[in-house]
């Protein structure tokens, strides 16, 4: 309930840190590659594509650098949270 509501009536602010903690899979305040390659390959399956197949690997790792490129602020190979908002504020 209290995602669906931060999701329906949060802030700006708010769903932002709801989307990072989603990305940010052992809760340690980094988004790093392997998480959201991870994140990247779930969505795929869930779209029904298979994840094992070579091409999907490729593609999976594409989008994770595109992101990486655009939200790593700072190239220090991992996504913080400061970054993560400051980028997608940047986009809106």
């Amino acid at each position: 309930m209290v995602t669906l509501s931060t999701l329906l009536r949060g802030s700006i602010y708010e769903k932002l840190r709801w989307t990072f903690k989603m990305y940010d899979i052992n809760g340690d305040g980094c988004i790093t590659r392997s998480e959201l390659c991870d994140v990247v390959v779930a969505v795929h399956e869930l779209m029904g594509r298979r994840a094992h197949q070579v091409e999907e690997d490729r593609k999976a790792r594409e989008q994770v650098d595109r992101v990486f490129k655009k939200l790593d602020l700072n190239q220090d190979g991992v996504i913080t949270i400061e970054e993560f908002i400051e980028s997608c504020l940047k986009v809106t």
